[in-house]
């Protein structure tokens, strides 16, 4: 006689289903975790630091053509302006490639993979010029892969727990970035930079994985394809077309471009803001940040709880006023006590505008256009990541006769761009605006 199998120890699809679903937010999250560590370690602490290193000893004749009599931290300026400037350009057809496919995930791997392999070998071979390189890959696969990973928050959340669901990401992230800085640090200090490279490398793509393999696109999926790739440039093409139908979320973009000029730019140069104007050493100002990032932790979840609740541009605009604030004092103060009050301070907020303008962009959008406003999105961040650190780099060249003063001119420069974005948001009206497929689908009215 065959038994019957037990029900009960068999999970049905729906069941399993429901794991998935249980899950997918956790590891949308993890993410999160993970990006953070590459950001931190490449774009904001050890691969400048490399770069410094390097610069002062670099005999490759290549490099000494490019960045003659140029300081290593407008080498590294200039060569994140130049990726960012690039990404900015190819991240709207991303975006709508990803609309048209629906196939998110797979090209978020494909980004994670390429970028984890390129990383680990930073440094390997060749010199500051190749280091250079690599870099540039790296970021430009980065960059476009979170134009994929910011449009999966609709596939995992609702818009009443979207706000939550921001803020507990970007706290894993500095979850993520604290436990890797501690890993770190001590063997930087030890064997150099170069060493964290690897490593970086390697936690970016094991704490990708699980978003890579319980998240799953929703809808119909396409193959990628030339005609899809056509219909993706005709769809952009039309969204610039419609730019009135969208004035409320161009609007947003370019408040976005403005704020996060200054934002991108503090990330990427205060440690070696701090270092350079001679109040912090090398290993004093990577105390400070570890204990800013603490407070940015203890913050972002609360920070998610704001944002569902008061709305996101409301949150949006209280962090941009405690950006501004903090790069003014930043731009004064001139004692390590000072410094560490306006820092750690400034880590209540600092997690701000990452958590409540992707929440912004998801409530603004058009159904169906989410991708493509996302690859907006980042077209917005990847532009003011190049013209930012490129101002940095033209002021404290310009200025190199007036010492280290002339970083604290360039900080103080960003307070403007942080005001100029905030004018700008206080204009954008906090609704959905109405879908291009839409539009394409009504026929004209007859004259």
């Amino acid at each position: 006689m065959q038994l019957e199998p037990n029900s009960e120890q068999i999970p049905s699809s729906t069941q399993r289903r429901s794991l998935r679903d249980k899950l997918s937010m956790p590891a949308w999250a993890l993410y999160d975790f993970s990006d953070t560590i590459f950001s931190a370690s490449i774009l904001t602490l050890f691969f400048p630091l490399w770069v410094i290193a390097k610069a002062g000893g670099e005999d490759d004749v290549v490099f000494s053509i490019l960045f003659f009599n140029v300081g290593g931290d407008s080498i590294f300026a200039f060569t994140l302006s130049f990726s960012a400037l690039v990404i900015a350009l190819t991240s709207p057809l991303s975006g709508t490639v990803s609309d048209s496919i629906n196939r998110r995930v797979p090209l978020l791997a494909a980004c994670v993979i390429s970028c984890t392999g390129v990383t680990a070998v930073i440094g390997m071979f060749g010199g500051l010029t190749t280091g250079l390189a690599l870099f540039f890959i790296a970021n430009f696969l980065y960059q476009t892969g979170l134009v994929f990973y910011n449009s999966l928050i609709v596939n995992i959340s609702s818009e009443e727990n979207r706000g939550i669901v921001s803020g507990i990401g970007v706290g894993m992230g500095y979850v993520g970035l604290f436990i890797a800085f501690l890993i770190f640090r001590p063997q930087v200090a030890e064997h150099g930079e170069q060493w964290a490279f690897i490593p970086t490398a390697l936690m970016y793509v094991l704490f990708a994985s699980p978003l890579l393999i319980i998240v799953k696109d929703v809808g119909k999926r396409h193959p990628l394809n030339l005609a899809l790739i056509g219909d993706a440039y005709n769809r952009l093409y039309t969204t610039f077309r419609r730019a009135r139908s969208h004035a409320n979320l161009f609007k947003f973009i370019a408040a976005r471009f403005i704020y996060m000029e200054a934002v991108n730019t503090v990330t990427s140069f205060y440690l070696i803001y701090l270092v350079s104007i001679g109040v912090f050493t090398r290993d004093e100002a990577l105390e400070l940040i570890t204990w800013v990032l603490i407070v940015a932790f203890s913050s972002s979840v609360a920070i998610g709880f704001l944002v569902s609740k008061f709305g996101s541009k409301r949150v949006l605009g209280v962090g941009i006023v405690g950006w501004t604030c903090f790069v003014i004092a930043g731009s004064i103060v001139d004692s390590q006590i000072a410094f560490r009050v306006v820092a750690v301070t400034a880590g209540l907020f600092w997690a701000a505008p990452q958590i409540a303008d992707r929440v912004l962009l998801t409530r603004l959008a058009p159904e169906g256009q989410v991708g493509e406003f996302f690859g907006l999105f980042q077209m917005s961040g990847r532009l003011s990541s190049a013209v930012g650190p490129a101002l940095w780099g033209v002021t404290t060249t310009l200025l190199w006769d007036l010492g280290e003063l002339r970083f604290r001119i360039a900080m103080l420069m960003l307070a403007v761009f942080l005001g100029v974005g905030f004018a700008i948001l206080l204009m954008v009206r906090e609704q959905r605006e109405e879908s291009d497929l839409t539009a394409q689908q009504t026929p004209i009215p007859s004259a």
